[in-house]
């Protein structure tokens, strides 16, 4: 209940999200300060909201209890094991566990066939047809039972079959000198199930992926989908610590996925209750289990905090049953707050960032403005109302010096109306550089010089070759996105010198660190490359989809770079163009003002009246914004999440 309690929260607070950015797009068309560019930029924000989920990737070798965790964390209201982790039955293929809303429920199998196709696990999620799909009944708990036996299916083929297909190991052997005839293969390479469960309607998405052949010849997993997840479980067993295998799984597949994004990785020791025994003391297994702990942390180097003695099967039998004596002793309930607290808690944090580079700063640029006007016309007011209509040197000089403001503010203007076109132009320049249909040319011109190789090394130098053009994009795109932005920042500076500018300045945009990130993706596809000599022998097929994975994946990014840079385009100039237009009706105002009382002592009660009403509505928009931050602040959230310090704070 606790980890749905802190979902349900946490998909409460992306709704306010939402909220904000629908009230804020209502709020720039009321007012005439919207584009279709802002437009597009606002809605790409939403969409990126509704498409966020919380993803746990749980990673182990075969027989260490992964599966049986999985039933044990989530899905024990159901009585009994709904995915299949009984003896001898062990998952097979990757399977991703969610809610789909406009699918329904189902689970899908993608067969293992596929693998000799070109395309990605990626791509042939975009391909309904290709997967065999069977309807589940959340209803029936037994009928789901009974359809997720398909996980553990296998079949045999022949040895010259399997290696066709990349799945032939060197422990296949088994000692002997004469290779088999045939060979075990799953029967699926990938399986996604979607039913209405509580908290994968929450947004939860679970990633199980059984063993180190699996993620050794399915390179996606280890170069996309582990490192999308937001927090990785690494399930060990208590009675064979940690193997040779498993140590290979860590140090090539797991930890190099620690990446610098906001993910949570722990360690699962399992099994514990091999450990119990009716003969030693609850001190003496006590001690033995923490020894355990304490050498796994130094093994992989991480802290003893991070791992996580628990024995899954107890714990689920101990919710079946209703035991709590028997799920305190199974330790499950410390798992469970550390995905409810840490992960949670720390993938909120890291989309929080987000929120203040995106629709906070837009907000907060407008609120800036606004406060900005409602200064100048409270200025304006105080200065009639100390004005001295006996003073007839006093006006003319307030309307000589409001004149000479209005002067330096048109030219300002005449140099932001010429400079406007330049800016289209240099932002279409930006954009042709890091056009899509570009990067997709330059991969396209490559995969055929890879497809043509037939060894490795001309394939790496092929794959290089790839990276060497797109890299070169990525650097043309840095430099056009400075010129972008020093030529915004000049924009603005024409203003400087105008009274009441104030400290308006424009959003800041840079892409430089997805150069960093295009280089470490090849790093990664190397360092996977040289990982699998020791666990594959027919490598050809599997270095063919490591590389396709790394060119979807580099292909993703640049085209992430593309629609970020035309979004933050879009919106540069917006803020000064609300100034602009609130100061132009500002000093037209103050002129009037001045003209009619230099004329008529009597009109000067009757022009603070009307700069009183032309104040009311810029209040009502202060208000109006305000109340929108307030729903980014979360000022209304959940009790869990009141804590944090304002989100605009640092940005008004």
């Amino acid at each position: 209940m606790h980890l749905q309690q802190q979902l349900k929260a946490f998909g409460q607070w992306k709704s306010r999200l939402i909220e904000a950015i629908e009230q804020y797009h209502a709020w720039l068309k009321k007012y005439e300060l919207s584009t279709a560019e802002v437009a597009e930029a606002l809605l790409g924000m939403r969409r990126n909201l509704e498409a966020e989920r919380i993803t746990l990737a749980f990673v182990a070798e075969f027989s260490r209890g992964k599966t049986e965790l999985i039933n044990a964390l989530f899905f024990s209201e159901t009585g009994l094991r709904l995915l299949p982790s009984t003896p001898g039955r062990t998952t097979m293929c990757p399977t991703e566990i969610f809610y789909d809303p406009e699918g329904g429920s189902y689970i899908r199998l993608l067969a293992i066939e596929t693998r000799l196709d070109q395309a990605t696990l990626s791509e042939f999620k975009d391909r309904p047809e290709s997967w065999l799909q069977i309807e589940l009944n959340p209803a029936s708990p037994i009928q789901m039972q009974e359809v997720f036996q398909e996980l553990v299916a296998v079949k045999r083929v022949s040895l010259e079959e399997a290696k066709r297909l990349g799945l032939y190991h060197e422990d296949a052997k088994a000692g002997f000198d004469i290779p088999p005839e045939s060979v075990e293969i799953p029967c699926w390479r990938h399986a996604l199930i979607s039913f209405p469960h509580p908290l994968l309607k929450e947004g939860l998405v679970i990633l199980d992926t059984p063993g180190l052949n699996a993620l050794g010849s399915e390179p996606e997993l280890t170069l996309s989908m582990l490192p999308s997840a937001q927090a990785i479980l690494f399930v060990l067993a208590a009675d064979t610590g940690v193997t040779k295998s498993d140590m290979e799984m860590w140090l090539h597949h797991v930890r190099g996925s620690e990446g610098k994004n906001q993910r949570h990785l722990a360690v699962v020791m399992n099994k514990i209750d091999t450990l119990w025994d009716d003969i030693q003391s609850e001190t003496s297994i006590e001690r033995s289990i923490q020894a355990q702990v304490k050498e796994i942390a130094r093994i992989l180097g991480i802290q003893e905090g991070l791992v996580f003695p628990v024995s899954a099967k107890q714990g689920l039998l101990a919710k079946v049953k209703g035991d709590a004596k028997l799920l305190e002793k199974s330790r499950l309930e410390r798992l469970e707050d550390y995905l409810a607290q840490d992960v949670l808690d720390g993938r909120r944090e890291f989309m929080r960032q987000a929120v203040i580079a995106g629709i906070g700063q837009r907000v907060a640029e407008s609120l800036t403005g606004v406060v900005a006007e409602i200064a100048q016309l409270q200025g304006r007011l105080d200065e009639l109302r100390s004005l001295d209509i006996n003073n007839e040197g006093m006006t003319r000089r307030l309307l000589e010096e409001t004149r000479q403001q209005q002067s330096l503010y048109l030219r300002s203007v005449d140099g932001f109306q010429a400079s406007r076109p330049v800016f289209a132009a240099q932002v279409k320049r930006m954009l042709q550089v890091l056009a899509p249909t570009r990067v997709d040319q330059i991969i396209k011109n490559h995969t055929r010089a890879m497809e043509a190789s037939f060894t490795t090394y001309g394939m790496k130098q092929a794959m290089k070759a790839v990276f060497d053009d797109l890299a070169v994009v990525l650097h043309e795109g840095v430099q056009a996105v400075e010129e972008t932005q020093a030529l915004v920042n000049a924009i603005y500076r024409k203003f400087a010198e105008v009274p009441g500018y104030g400290e308006l300045k424009p959003p800041s945009f840079s892409i430089r660190d997805y150069q960093v990130a295009l280089e470490d993706l090849f790093n990664e596809g190397e360092a996977f490359r040289t990982s699998l000599s020791s666990t594959l022998l027919e490598q050809h097929l599997v270095i063919q989809k490591l590389y396709a994975t790394v060119l979807s994946k580099a292909r993703k990014l640049l085209h992430q770079v593309h629609r970020e840079t035309a979004g933050w385009s879009a919106l540069a100039l917006s803020p000064l163009v609300q100034w602009i237009k609130g100061y132009k009706k500002l000093i037209e105002q103050r002129l009037g003002v001045l003209r009619k009382v230099n004329e008529s002592k009597e009109s000067l009660e009757a022009e603070i009246q009307k700069l009183e009403q032309a104040l009311a509505p810029l209040l009502v928009q202060q208000r109006e914004l305000k109340a929108i931050a307030a729903l980014i602040e979360g000022k209304e959230a959940n009790a869990a999440y009141n804590a944090e310090a304002p989100l605009l704070e640092s940005l008004r």
